[in-house]
């Protein structure tokens, strides 16, 4: 196989971090690396692909001035923005079609989700798309108890107490209203957030979750992730007992990955997004969400059972399963993008003789 160099391309380099778009963009500079594929960032270069995972001004040059271009999807404006960022009513409409016209530029759009598939389908995006999840570096999230020991010492919890996580922006579609109201309704069991507002007075707000924080149970504590470097965030999942996520819309949510890679059973809200995920977790509603972690923490067995389910999920995201698939993406491309190149070619040669 030929070595291949990838120009991997996000502005969220430059931007505020703490959200899963840059996320998955170090994750897959990681896996590649991984695979021994020559990995350029943010490069003016020429290579043999470049991988967009924005929709910002140099993603747009790249996108507009390479060939062959891969684009991850990581945004379905009607499904990412009401609920995130301010103002969304008024420039909706605007984005989309900004949206649509930079996925109809690639040469092969990567869906994170078969969900993010049929949306952008719907949207009016005609370029072979094919299903990429993210991807999370199990050597780097995996069960580790001196990383438990350390993260419960450093947040005030007690060897006996258990934890429920979540991981997350703190904007209205993530749950928090719905993670503080079950806080209340178990006062016996500890309640940890993970998350911050990085794009800041651009998140939108609520003022049932601005209320419900001020008027936050004594078992709930906030932790702000904002200046954490990502490599030390297993040491918090492994603070944890249960990874319990009440988000309104995913289109993957990386974060249900990577707690499952350190053996958290998940209970999650029941959304159509996660049949990906394949019943390796508690499908919880609104009324179930409370009755379901009280049984993770009495009942061992139960416990035991989502707990493994939970690490058999990881295995199916991790550099291993998902690293080859997408390099035969990019060989497949650049086979493609060679013949075209070869035909051009060939005409211009007729033509002159």
């Amino acid at each position: 196989m030929k070595n291949l160099t990838v120009n991997l391309i996000s502005e969220s380099v430059y931007l505020p971090k703490g959200h899963g778009v840059h996320t998955a963009f170090l994750n897959m500079i990681e896996m590649l690396k991984e695979k021994k594929v020559q990995v350029l960032i943010n490069s003016r270069q020429k290579t043999d692909i470049t991988h967009i995972h924005s929709i910002g001004p140099f993603a747009l040059y790249k996108l507009l001035t390479s060939k062959p271009v891969v684009v991850s999807a990581h945004i379905v404006p009607a499904n990412d923005f009401p609920g995130s960022l301010i103002g969304t009513k008024y420039w909706l409409g605007l984005s989309e079609d900004y949206v649509r016209f930079f996925y109809n530029r690639a040469d092969l759009v990567l869906a994170v989700s078969p969900k993010v598939k049929a949306d952008l389908e719907a949207m009016g995006v005609t370029v072979p798309i094919e299903v990429m999840p993210n991807q999370v570096d199990t050597n780097l999230f995996y069960p580790d108890k001196s990383k438990r020991e350390a993260a419960r010492k450093m947040l005030g919890f007690k060897d006996g107490d258990f934890v429920s996580l979540s991981v997350g922006q703190i904007m209205p579609r993530k749950g928090l209203a719905t993670f503080l109201k079950v806080a209340s309704q178990l006062p016996e069991i500890k309640f940890l957030w993970v998350g911050s507002r990085p794009f800041k007075r651009l998140t939108a707000t609520e003022n049932e979750t601005e209320k419900s924080l001020e008027d936050a149970p004594g078992n709930f504590r906030l932790f702000d992730a904002g200046k954490l470097p990502y490599e030390d965030m297993p040491s918090l999942y492994n603070a944890a007992d249960i990874f319990f996520f009440p988000s309104h819309q995913e289109n993957f949510a990386i974060v249900v990955i990577e707690a499952a890679a350190t053996r958290l059973p998940l209970l999650l809200r029941d959304l159509p997004v996660y049949k990906i995920f394949q019943g390796r977790y508690i499908a919880g509603s609104e009324e179930k969400f409370a009755e379901n972690i009280k049984r993770l923490k009495e009942d061992k067995d139960y416990y035991s059972k989502w707990s493994k389910l939970a690490i058999s999920l990881a295995k199916k995201f991790n550099f291993d399963s998902l690293g080859d698939k997408l390099i035969q993406y990019y060989i497949s491309l650049e086979k493609q993008s060679s013949r075209c190149n070869l035909v051009i070619i060939k005409s211009s040669w007729s033509k002159n003789k």
